[in-house]
């Protein structure tokens, strides 16, 4: 992870958190547990429910706004004249 951060110029993060997050936000979002477990590839369902954590309000704003520039970005790139 390293070595694809260093070479794509961003800032060293470990992957194992994306992990955390994306079973966080599936289940705020009422994903069923079941299918967190599968896509994470747990065999256990106690080892999904670590991966599990309550996302507050702060954090939720926190990917709204997130995903608001990420819209925003593509929209643009779109609209852009050449």
């Amino acid at each position: 992870m390293k070595t694809l951060c260093k070479k794509a110029g961003v800032k060293y993060f470990r992957f194992h958190a994306l992990r955390h997050s994306g079973a966080s936000i599936m289940d705020s979002s009422n994903v069923p547990i079941g299918s967190i477990q599968r896509i994470l590839e747990h065999e256990n369902r106690s080892t999904t429910e670590i991966y599990l954590h309550s996302i507050g309000e702060a954090e939720r704003l926190a990917i709204a706004v997130f995903e608001k520039v990420q819209q925003n970005s593509h929209t643009d790139s779109h609209t852009e004249t050449h």
